[in-house]
């Protein structure tokens, strides 16, 4: 298991991820994408809650 998510394997499952996950999931995902961070989908797919 890699856990790096690529561009190829999100544009490959937008349709997946939007339906599992939401549509914030999928526009951080291509936010992801577009700025070039390598990150997990974990990361993405429950960012972290910040604590007030």
């Amino acid at each position: 298991m890699r856990g790096v998510i690529t561009g190829r394997e999100v544009v490959a499952n937008l349709g997946l991820i939007y339906r599992e996950f939401g549509a914030g999931c999928v526009l951080r995902c291509l936010w992801v994408m577009l700025s070039g961070k390598t990150t997990t989908f974990l990361e993405v797919a429950c960012p972290p809650v910040t604590k007030r």
